[in-house]
């Protein structure tokens, strides 16, 4: 029964990536996909069990593809290239989820999606977005929702940031860090930073797969506390110490890291890891409604905006005040 919901996910992803291969603009195909999916739910009604089943098999395929995404770290890459960035991304990418995660619940925002939210603007995205959901225990409606936001204000910051280089005054190499250490998703680090010039986007590029670095060690943590949690009121905590596909994308980032792969294989797989986010949120579309997402009001957006600010903030702060490195 696999093969009728993979093949309906699969259409849509390629719809996705069709129709962003017919503009210019710089749309993340995985939000694409998603609305694509959700366009598609209105239209057409679904079974319980045909829904159940591409819910399952969406996760599966998303945490798949997160397990590939780990073969795109170099650490050697990293630490020669922008080794002092390391501490500087660990400083901001943790300083934003745990701010924002505290003021999401200030502001009356779910603790899911604030965590969602938080996490896919300090880390990576929609990946963090996604990979987070299951320990969070985020319902589909609040995992589409961070999703739309986030990728909403990196591409914002897509297209502010380079506007501001001259502005501001910076350098190729200062110009790529910031781009690196604050804009959302991959893709959009990688346009926005080679629109600074190469060597902006050869620094953009290592800075922000510094960030996916801290991807899995995030999500331990995120899981510990959530355990801690739960278990506070004397019941047995039920999420999990440390997901599966976050070893593997432990394994996968070591595999990348010691074994010299090259670079048709690097560039293969983050093809393949992008297009099961693709595929897989096309089927989380086709689980949502519109009016579940509207139903979270403006909140949310509102966190997700000043999220993106403050780590656009700070990385900039750094830059002016002390350097690139």
């Amino acid at each position: 029964m696999a093969a009728p919901p993979l093949l309906a996910c699969a259409v849509l992803a390629y719809a996705a990536w069709y129709a962003l291969r017919q503009v210019s603009l710089q749309i993340s195909p995985i939000a694409l996909a998603m609305l694509i999916g959700m366009l598609a739910a209105g239209l057409v009604t679904l079974s319980k069990d045909v829904s159940k089943e591409i819910g399952n098999l969406s996760k599966t395929i998303l945490r798949w593809g997160i397990v590939l995404m780990g073969l795109q770290l170099d650490l050697k890459r990293i630490i020669v290239t922008a080794g002092p960035a390391v501490p500087v991304t660990l400083v901001a990418t943790c300083g934003t989820i745990a701010l924002f995660w505290w003021i999401g619940r200030r502001m009356g925002v779910s603790g899911a999606l604030s965590v969602l939210v938080a996490i896919g603007t300090g880390i990576c995205g929609a990946a963090a977005i996604v990979a987070a959901s299951a320990p969070a225990k985020a319902k589909d409606e609040e995992t589409g929702y961070a999703l739309g936001v986030i990728t909403l204000c990196g591409t914002v910051a897509l297209f502010a940031e380079p506007a501001l280089m001259p502005i501001l005054g910076l350098s190729e190499q200062a110009f790529g860090f910031w781009a690196g250490a604050s804009i959302h998703e991959v893709a959009q680090v990688v346009a926005a930073a080679f629109a600074g010039g190469p060597v902006a986007g050869e620094v953009g590029t290592v800075v922000k797969l510094t960030r996916v670095l801290w991807l899995a060690p995030c999500l331990i943590v995120l899981s510990l506390v959530l355990r801690r949690m739960e278990g506070g009121d004397g019941k047995e905590a039920k999420v999990p110490l440390v997901p599966w596909y976050v070893l593997g994308f432990l394994a996968t980032a070591a595999i990348g890291s010691v074994v010299e792969l090259p670079g048709v294989v690097r560039s293969t797989m983050a093809w393949v890891a992008g297009g099961f986010f693709v595929i897989a949120l096309a089927g989380v579309g086709l689980g949502l409604k519109f009016g579940q997402i509207l139903a979270f009001g403006i909140r949310p957006l509102l966190l997700a905006v000043l999220a993106s600010l403050f780590i656009a903030i700070i990385t900039l702060a750094w830059v002016m005040l002390v350097g690139w490195i």
